[in-house]
């Protein structure tokens, strides 16, 4: 049996969807990952996401730029800022607001990356 494993996967525009106040590319939709997704994130904005809720865990590395979270518990609302080369942690069930300076570049991993089809 064959192994067509993508080991360097491109960008594709088919892949890019708008996410509020940003850009999200699923930059590993087309490797044979089952667990793990890779997405870049680009910031046009300085507005805010609707709140999300997330089903899997998320790690965030922030390339350039400053990411600016809220973290919503219940009543509270938290502030999260990273700077470049810090990474975020959003374990899941965090119910966050993506936001970020203009330009701001995010690298984001989730897992499990088909969360929607284990029907989590």
């Amino acid at each position: 049996m064959a192994v067509t494993t993508n080991y360097k996967p491109k960008f594709d525009s088919n892949n890019v969807k708008d996410f509020g106040p940003a850009r999200i590319e699923h930059r590993t939709a087309a490797s044979e990952l089952t667990q793990l997704g890779t997405y870049l994130m680009t910031f046009d904005g300085t507005e805010f996401s609707d709140p999300w809720t997330v089903q899997y865990e998320e790690t965030i590395y922030v390339i350039e730029g400053q990411a600016r979270f809220v973290v919503i518990n219940g009543e509270n609302e938290e502030s999260l800022v990273g700077d470049p080369d810090e990474l975020l942690v959003l374990p899941k069930g965090t119910t966050v607001q993506y936001g970020a300076l203009p330009g701001t570049r995010l690298l984001l991993s989730i897992a499990p990356v088909n969360w929607r089809d284990a029907g989590v």
